[in-house]
């Protein structure tokens, strides 16, 4: 562990953003967090900026091999403690980290999030998971981005030593509140998988920020 923060002081929740960047990336054929979107940046670059307008602290979680953590301020690398499993992996590494109470969690790939949708997740009882769902075509849950309380580091544990390493099968284990989500803000929440998704960025990012 690199430079993280100590724990919450005073006995006062601490809650930080977080951003998963450590996948294979093997649709893409490149580490997704330095593939650069529609306007030249990096992928990862505008989910870290909406991040800092929610939380004094970032961490960056994974290998990030596409992109220099160092090369923004206030943003702290952190790799995972056993590579290869996943995005619960990087989770492990985080819940475990002893930096907060619980943190804010996006991935890498998500580059149309804003400030609010993220800071929208960290106002809540702080032992409580909390995420997006839309109403309608089954209620369908949007994992990531999700607040995380550090007292599921256990629980993350058990199903990395389980082989379960579903993220949408881990929310579902344990008790957690659910926030309601526009159509509009659902377009926020796209991941970039593959050359096809990238290709398609270009109208999203003129759709969303309209």
């Amino acid at each position: 562990m690199v430079g993280v923060g100590r724990m919450n002081r005073g006995g006062e929740d601490r809650i930080l953003g977080a951003v998963l960047a450590g996948g294979r990336s093997r649709r893409m054929g490149t580490p997704k967090e330095g593939v650069r979107i529609p306007d030249g940046r990096p992928m990862i670059v505008p989910v870290l900026e909406a991040m800092r307008t929610a939380f004094e602290e970032v961490i960056v979680v994974g290998d990030c091999a596409g992109f220099r953590c160092d090369s923004l301020g206030g943003v702290t690398h952190l790799r995972d403690r056993h590579p290869g499993e996943g995005p619960l992996g990087g989770l492990e590494a985080l819940l475990g980290c002893g930096a907060a109470t619980g943190y804010v969690v996006a991935a890498c790939d998500q580059p149309l999030l804003t400030g609010d949708l993220l800071g929208r997740l960290s106002r809540g009882v702080s032992s409580r998971a909390r995420f997006y769902k839309r109403a309608g075509n089954g209620e369908k849950m949007d994992p990531l981005p999700g607040y995380f309380p550090a007292s599921w580091f256990e629980r993350v544990q058990r199903a990395i030593a389980e082989g379960r390493r579903a993220f949408r099968a881990l929310i579902r284990s344990g008790e957690a509140d659910w926030l309601p989500l526009s159509d509009e803000d659902a377009r926020r929440l796209k991941s970039i998988n593959t050359p096809e998704d990238l290709a398609a960025l270009s109208l999203g990012m003129d759709v969303c920020l309209a």
